[in-house]
């Protein structure tokens, strides 16, 4: 009969230890959310907006007309959404929009927004980038975007937030499988590599 109960409370037993692990490592996710950058002290190609939060669009705009980036890519544009709308959104001139900010229409997640700006970036021969979002959404972001964009640089800068947590535990569940898909991918790499 022990022999029997034995698999089960193993079973139990790792489980439990994968909770415990989770909590913890949500714990640290949770105190290592980054903290606002001043807006003078980045300096790149251009700037990126991912959209999807609140300020994430006014920071963008702000870092643009404090000169921090020469253009800026708003990626993840509702199809919906036109340019006036943004324009009135953020409080931003017509001529700045007109000149210096391009929209994504096609990006619908932040892999997506990752490959698009890829994609812009390269046609722009941009080689440091700013990346403007969410501060609970920097950490994965930065790294699906590091991904996609092996030879560019990417600064992260953080929009402070406020949501709840069962919202940021899916971000942390999310950044988890980044970095686990990170892990895999990085091993397999190393592995092609000394073949």
């Amino acid at each position: 009969m022990k022999q029997q109960l034995a698999p089960i409370g193993l079973f139990i037993r790792f489980i439990a230890y994968l909770v415990i692990a989770w909590a913890l490592g949500f714990a640290l996710f949770f105190f290592r959310l980054p903290n606002a950058v001043p807006p003078s002290s980045l300096k790149a190609d251009a700037i990126v907006v991912l959209t999807g939060g609140k300020g994430r669009l006014e920071a963008g705009i702000t870092l643009l007309e404090n000169g921090s980036g020469e253009k800026l890519l708003i990626s993840g544009v509702h199809p919906d959404v036109l340019k006036q709308e943004l324009i009135s959104l953020t409080g931003a001139s017509s001529s700045l929009f007109n000149c210096c900010v391009d929209l994504d229409y096609a990006a619908g997640n932040t892999l997506g927004n990752a490959q698009e700006t890829a994609l812009w970036a390269s046609k722009h021969n941009y080689k440091k980038l700013i990346l403007v979002t969410a501060d609970y959404h920097i950490q994965r972001s930065v790294i699906l975007f590091r991904q996609a964009l092996p030879e560019t640089e990417v600064l992260p800068y953080p929009v402070s937030s406020d949501i709840g947590p069962l919202m940021l535990a899916r971000e942390y569940s999310k950044y988890l499988v980044t970095l686990i898909q990170e892990a895999i991918q990085n091993s397999s790499a190393s592995e092609t590599g000394n073949d």
